[in-house]
């Protein structure tokens, strides 16, 4: 049986830290969730909430059952015991339910009104900021506060590198916050420590959300940006974002914290659409999968930033981000890119939005009867 036990929030040096024991097949012995000193009224002790769901996940994936010596939000445990089992099942074949004992159920004291939500700088972070704070005006929708959590999704968390990328996405946050004038929190946590390669991203998205729970005290409502549209729920995808998103996460809220799937309505090009005449997309937009430690230059040839700058392109937007890409060297693949994007147009989502988008556009893309493959290269035949 998975245990989890002894809630307490005490002051680790100049940060405050909300820890629990855990009795688990893992060496690791406690779970904790850390922020700034400055920050810790945010930290909630009245309930294991945030403990709930990863410890849940971990009883499911080793076939027993989650014992809390505490109390939880009634809501949450309902959803978790009548539904999310069912969706965790569906995923994947190799969980099974688990029985969830608690001694009471309790609710988070009030300590804020934090409308809130993660940056990353990528487009889907930005189209959710930009939506909820630049266009909003109703002070109960409002974001009002930034978050970054350090819980292993920046790479392998105990990687030198992987600590100096996450350091050079905080740096850029915070001039990003700094400009809108928004408090940035940036939430460290040990969940990662219960990843194997099986459930390793399972176990990191599901972290995100025990970080908000962890905070539900002052966390009114938060805004998690999704990458997928309602029409591209995929349930066969490996990924349980892709498998459940836009249905699970209202399962995983309490009667204190509201959490919101934002980005679902769009399609990935209309969100570039969308912030590509905001001028902090223009200055701090990060897309890229090859950023060189805290170079945040995108290097205009992964994959991520071909997609993103033909999708510019099309909208006529590519220079407006030249201090953040690297054009010239986008323009180099281009073709090659725009051939790839027509020839994977059906089995490759991010193809297909922006050769629809071009029709949309009528911008003109080669010909897909005059598209060939020789030995791994592209050739347009005029």
């Amino acid at each position: 049986m998975i245990e989890i036990a002894n809630l307490r929030k005490y002051k680790q040096g100049n940060a405050i830290r909300l820890e629990a024991d855990i009795n688990s097949p893992y060496p690791v012995k406690t779970i904790y969730f850390e922020v700034a000193e400055e920050y810790g009224f945010l930290l909630s002790a009245d309930t294991y909430d945030a403990f709930a769901l990863v410890g849940l996940y971990l009883a499911m994936n080793h076939h027993t059952d989650l014992r809390i010596h505490g109390s939880i939000s009634k809501k949450l445990y309902k959803n978790l015991t009548w539904y999310v089992q069912k969706i965790f099942c569906d995923f994947s074949d190799k969980l099974t339910p688990a029985k969830i004992f608690v001694e009471g159920y309790s609710l988070a004291r009030p300590t804020g009104n934090i409308i809130g939500t993660g940056i990353s700088c990528g487009v889907d972070s930005f189209s959710t900021i930009y939506d909820r704070f630049a266009k909003e005006d109703d002070p109960d929708y409002k974001i009002n506060a930034l978050f970054i959590f350090n819980c292993g999704s920046h790479g392998d968390f105990d990687n030198a590198y992987t600590q100096m990328v996450f350091r050079s996405r905080v740096e850029r946050a915070l001039i990003v916050a700094d400009e809108l004038d928004l408090p940035l929190v940036v939430v460290d946590s040990n969940l990662h420590q219960f990843r194997d390669e099986e459930n390793k991203n399972t176990i990191l998205y599901l972290s995100i959300y025990s970080c908000v729970l962890s905070m539900q005290s002052a966390i009114l409502r938060y805004y998690i940006s999704s990458s997928v549209e309602y029409t591209e729920i995929d349930f066969s995808d490996h990924d349980l974002a892709g498998f459940s998103d836009s249905y699970l996460v209202p399962l995983i809220q309490t009667e204190r914290t509201e959490l919101i799937i934002d980005g679902c309505q769009y399609r990935r090009v209309d969100k570039v659409k969308n912030i590509s005449d905001w001028s902090i997309a223009q200055k701090y937009l990060n897309v890229c999968l090859t950023q060189k430690g805290a170079d945040s230059t995108n290097c205009g040839q992964c994959p991520k930033c071909l997609r993103t700058l033909l999708t510019l392109e099309i909208l006529g937007k590519l220079e407006n981000f030249s201090k953040v890409f690297d054009i010239a060297a986008y323009k180099k693949e281009a073709m090659n890119y725009k051939v790839h994007s027509l020839l994977h147009v059906d089995e490759n989502i991010f193809c297909k939005e922006n050769v629809d988008l071009a029709k949309e556009m009528n911008f003109p893309m080669p010909l897909r009867k005059d598209c060939y493959v020789l030995d791994n290269n592209f050739l347009v035949v005029e």
